[in-house]
């Protein structure tokens, strides 16, 4: 299996407040491009690729409009990646050669600061006309505060889009960016949560444990063979103690925060948040059994990696210091990061008491700005970086997640290139003919996303380190978000 080519994904910074065990090293692994990838399904430019506004060029609230036959220029707002260019500037010039009307202007961020750069921007009217959107559950604050507008009206209108791309999306992921019945986003990616179980075939087999029921050849996988006690069979031989006593192979290193310890509450029925976004539900009887279940891994079966909130993750499964490794979709960069040091394979997550797959859509997402002059061309910069061939080719140029259509995850170039990506993944949790309706990400409806997960992850934290009992921090939590999520918007 580790012979496998396969691309790369990368989990939220915790600078969008998501402070999970893996979050900062898959925010890192990003910048480490594979080996030449794929190129991506356009032509090769015919033009040198556009120019790049860096972070601190003058910022422009919108462009000027278009005169003297000249292109109108639309400014994309954009986290810095692609330092050489090599996706973006063919991208760009393939699309000016298009629509040759329309001039793109693409401002780098570094990602950490973009959405505050975003607001302030926006605060003093030089916000760009297409904005990205750092993480989903931000949408809430971009349209609370009047960054981004509404667009049922570009969809509607435009035939094409809203008869051949709109139905591509995963309705869950459109959900997400769905307030109050009008629709404030896109995402530019997608997966089905940070629920992947990456694990050492090598480690189980020496040890006798029970593997996942799958095969890595055919590239199939047994859901009916494959619920937490199962899991829990595996993990039980997973850990590796030498003769000193002192462990050289965790048993599991869990995905914590807004993203997987979600997908575990939601296995039992529970949650962070109501879909309103205006109730806290951690303390329910469903979420304490989740957060018991995480809980177990650290304070009753004790093989968990010590909790770390900045622990990097490929310190632990591509050196083999751990077994099992919740991630996203990062098999990629696992495969480059693994070699052939040992045999590794991949899994859905195990079926909890709600008897199937408890998943969160992930994604970052693009907005159009409020206030642009051009909201015309705007629309069209928005569906190219919407569209299939910039979904493909962008995760293939190492620079995230595949893009969040079903047409990009059954794509033969994406199959390829991500074999179990699109099948063992594809297959049980996002196919609409096999798999159950994938789960939106839920969030805070006044927009204090920051605030409230932020709050979230520092108190379940104590649950890991075993200061507080999962009822006890689901209590405290309950009462601290709670009164967030009463506040008035953002």
């Amino acid at each position: 299996m580790s012979s496998l080519v396969f691309s790369r994904r990368r989990l939220l910074a915790t600078s969008v407040g998501l402070v999970t065990v893996s979050a900062l090293p898959l925010f890192a692994a990003c910048s480490q491009a594979p080996a030449p990838p794929t190129p991506a399904p356009s032509a090769a430019p015919t033009s040198a690729p556009a120019s790049q506004a860096t972070a601190t060029a003058a910022p422009q609230a919108t462009t000027a409009p278009a005169t003297n036959g000249q292109p109108v220029t639309v400014v994309l707002h954009w986290w810095l990646e692609d330092p050489q260019n090599t996706f973006w500037g063919p991208t760009i010039a393939n699309f000016e050669k298009a629509h040759p009307d329309i001039k793109i202007e693409k401002q780098w961020f570094p990602r950490n600061d973009m959405h505050t750069k975003e607001l302030a921007l926006a605060a003093t009217g030089q916000i760009g006309d297409v904005v990205r959107i750092n993480v989903a559950p931000l949408v809430s604050e971009l349209q609370l505060k009047g960054v981004v507008q509404a667009l049922d009206n570009y969809i509607k209108s435009d035939k094409s889009w809203s008869e051949n791309d709109q139905p591509q999306f995963w309705p869950a992921n459109i959900a997400t960016y769905t307030i109050k019945g009008q629709q404030w986003g896109f995402p530019i990616v997608g997966h089905p949560g940070a629920i992947e179980y990456f694990y050492n075939i090598d480690v189980l087999t020496k040890n006798g444990a029970p593997l996942p029921p799958a095969d890595m050849d055919k590239l199939t996988f047994d859901y009916t063979k494959w619920k937490q006690s199962d899991f829990l069979a595996s993990l039980a031989k997973a850990q590796v103690v030498g003769s000193d006593g002192r462990v050289s192979t965790y048993g599991i290193l869990p995905s914590l925060g807004g993203e997987g310890t979600v997908a575990v509450l939601r296995s039992f029925g529970g949650n962070y948040y109501s879909d309103d976004g205006t109730k806290c539900l951690i303390n329910s009887n469903e979420s304490v059994q989740g957060l018991q279940f995480l809980s177990d891994y650290w304070n009753k079966y004790k093989d968990a990696v010590p909790y770390d909130p900045n622990v990097d993750w490929t310190k632990f499964f591509p050196t083999g210091r751990t077994t099992f490794c919740v991630l996203t979709a990062v098999a990629g960069t696992v495969t480059n990061l693994v070699k052939d040091k040992f045999k590794w394979g991949l899994a859905p997550p195990p079926l909890g008491p709600i008897g199937k797959p408890a998943t969160q859509v992930s994604s970052d997402g693009i907005g159009m700005s409020k206030i642009t002059k051009h909201p015309e061309q705007a629309w069209e910069v928005m569906k190219m970086c919407l569209s299939k061939e910039f979904g493909i080719g962008r995760h293939l140029a190492g620079l995230g997640s595949p893009g969040s259509r079903y047409d990009v995850w059954t794509d033969p170039m994406f199959k390829k290139a991500e074999p179990l990506l699109a099948t063992i993944i594809y297959d049980n949790l996002i196919n609409p003919k096999t798999a159950p309706p994938l789960m939106p990400w839920s969030h805070p409806a006044n927009g204090r996303f920051f605030e409230s997960d932020n709050a979230m992850t520092n108190i379940l934290g104590d649950i890991w380190l075993g200061k507080k009992t999962p009822k006890q921090a689901a209590d405290e939590a309950q009462s601290t978000v709670q009164a967030i999520l009463d506040k008035p918007p953002a």
